[in-house]
């Protein structure tokens, strides 16, 4: 186990808000295109277009300020949902009422459904009956506008067709858009709960369920990258070392106070080798009650002192084993290892010095020699 840890960040939502962003600034573009091409044909005047392109350009220029400063954040609802959907329908509404053919209304009010779409994404059932009723409404309020001023442009017996057929549909799309948000929830929900699984699945792979430290397998894939390196270093530079760390007396331990006591022995062991890691360090549970510290980048004599160095932290704290008045003690044996050499070799040799430790009362670090046998 090393000591690295990364934080959250806000930078694919932001990435995805941007996205989003960007097709709602292309769905607006494609809406001022039908209001050009009704300024060619004499539908529109060239003032109110000018006024309704503008107010567009605005508009999107701020939404997407917005989202690119990160100002976005400050809000409730970080993709400024509203403001994407509602505030370019009123610059539509505005450039209705010049239109003088009642039928190049709708091509504005199909594109308002681009925006309800987009509301889809974001909200429940309630929120988008809300911005249905505001469609619904602004579209009113221009056919009161209309019938004021320029009764002319209107058929109120085909505008009440249209606004009903309008309103069904608004609330189909809300309807149908609440059953998607369910299911999207479903399914975030199902792979959050796979998501947990596969970690589950991977610690079991690849921690030991009682100490918590990677296990055996996951010290072997470690070890392996870090010869890998070693491989690669010049004499000159520091070597890989690694310390076969073992709990005194366990046996012992164990049978004299049973497996409950043993058990909370190598946890508070494992604890302690953990508090004592530097950075860079690696440490697992290499089996029954030994561990393996990987020094990946030191010297004999550095692997050396941070051996002892662990070996008095567990010495000094005073550990014993729950109830019992066994003080916990290791012994550790180190290896440096040699280039060419295979870590199965080098482990055996740390085996090899751990051992020798063991012989000369355990509580001791022995490094293991040099020579090649």
């Amino acid at each position: 186990m090393s000591r690295s840890r990364s934080g959250p960040s806000t930078e694919a939502a932001q990435r995805l808000r941007l996205r989003r962003a960007l097709l709602g600034v292309l769905a607006n573009v494609f809406t001022a295109s039908f209001a050009v091409g009704y300024y060619a044909a004499g539908i529109v005047a060239g003032a109110p277009l000018a006024h309704y392109l503008a107010a567009l350009v605005i508009l999107n220029a701020v939404f997407l300020a917005l989202i690119a400063s990160g100002r976005n954040l400050r809000f409730s609802d970080p993709s400024l949902t509203d403001f994407q959907v509602i505030a370019p329908l009123w610059p539509s509404i505005y450039i209705m009422y010049f239109l003088t053919v009642p039928q190049a209304r709708m091509t504005f009010l199909l594109m308002a459904l681009v925006g309800m779409l987009f509301a889809t994404l974001a909200y429940g059932i309630r929120r988008l009956l809300g911005i249905a009723s505001v469609i619904v409404f602004s579209y009113l309020l221009l056919l009161a506008a209309l019938l004021q001023w320029a009764p002319e442009r209107i058929d109120l017996r085909v505008e009440v067709v249209i606004v009903f057929a309008y309103a069904v549909v608004l609330l189909l799309i809300a309807f149908i858009g609440n059953q998607v948000a369910a299911l999207r929830r479903v399914v975030k929900a199902r792979n959050r709960e796979l998501e947990s699984a596969v970690a589950e699945l991977r610690e079991l792979a690849t921690l030991d369920p009682l100490t918590r430290l990677p296990n055996r397998r996951s010290i072997m894939d470690h070890l392996l990258q870090e010869e890998s390196r070693a491989e690669r270093r010049t004499p000159e530079q520091n070597s890989l070392c690694l310390c076969l760390v073992d709990v005194d007396h366990f046996k012992r331990i164990n049978d004299t106070y049973g497996h409950q006591v043993g058990d909370r022995a190598l946890q508070q062991v494992a604890d302690a080798l953990v508090n004592v890691l530097r950075k860079g360090d690696f440490v697992g549970r290499y089996g029954g009650e030994e561990f393996l510290l990987i020094l990946p980048e030191s010297t004999r004599e550095g692997a050396r002192i941070a051996a002892d160095r662990v070996r008095r932290h567990i010495e000094q704290s005073g550990m014993s084993a729950l109830e019992s008045a066994e003080h916990l003690t290791v012994s550790i044996g180190v290896a440096v290892h040699s280039p060419g050499d295979s870590v199965e070799k080098t482990l055996g040799r740390a085996d090899a010095a751990l051992y020798e430790a063991k012989g000369k009362g355990r509580n001791q670090v022995v490094l293991a020699g040099e020579e090649k046998g």
